[in-house]
């Protein structure tokens, strides 16, 4: 039987201790994701979002939003990795103010959609998701906090991986138990069994 609780456990528990000692990486790799996210989503509202609604408004937003976005992604992703300090700190909040500005509007040119009969669902929830990662980095953002409530979520990964480790070894002993209680250790003597008894008289 494939133990995948305590193999998904174990990853998990290293992956918060790592979060755990080194909080300032993993804020560098949320902001790369988010900056990755956000050029899919450009690209995305481009082909596809633009196309819903012929509507010089609607395509003008969702052209502006969409290539702020991509340009303000692709420099999630450039500068973690080639700066650090104040150049930084004022990229985490330029992403901060991106993404709020880009809800409002996506908000926007939902409202512009009612009347079309278009399901406007999961454009509204996809706006809320950047809302969301905005609240993110806000929190994440003040050096000395933002580690602070990184590493509390280190050490929430790793409480999640030794729960689920200590799920796997738990369930495997109570099956072996169950088996060793269920399973008969010797066949039964034929004198004392009534069964073969009767057959043999």
């Amino acid at each position: 039987m494939k133990r995948w609780y305590l193999y998904l456990g174990a990853l998990l528990a290293l992956i918060g201790l790592l979060i755990v000692i080194f909080p300032a990486f993993w804020i560098k790799v949320v902001v790369i994701l988010l900056g990755l996210s956000m050029i899919a989503y450009g690209i995305y509202s481009l082909k596809v979002t633009k196309a819903l609604f012929d509507d010089s408004h609607f395509t003008t937003t969702i052209m502006v939003k969409s290539i702020v976005g991509i340009v303000i992604g692709l420099l999630s992703v450039i500068f973690p990795l080639a700066f650090s300090g104040t150049v930084w700190t004022f990229m985490i909040w330029t992403l901060i103010i991106t993404l709020i500005l880009s809800a409002i509007a996506g908000f926007y040119t939902a409202a512009l959609l009612k009347d079309t009969g278009i399901d406007r669902k999961n454009y509204f929830l996809e706006n809320l998701f950047l809302l969301i990662a905005a609240v993110v980095l806000i929190l994440i953002s003040p050096k000395q906090l933002g580690i602070a409530i990184v590493r509390i979520i280190g050490i929430a990964v790793i409480v999640i991986g030794a729960a689920l480790i200590i799920v796997d070894l738990t369930s495997k002993k109570e099956v072996i138990v169950a088996t060793a209680d269920d399973t008969p250790i010797t066949d039964p003597d034929p004198a004392t069994d009534p069964s073969t008894s009767s057959e043999d008289d």
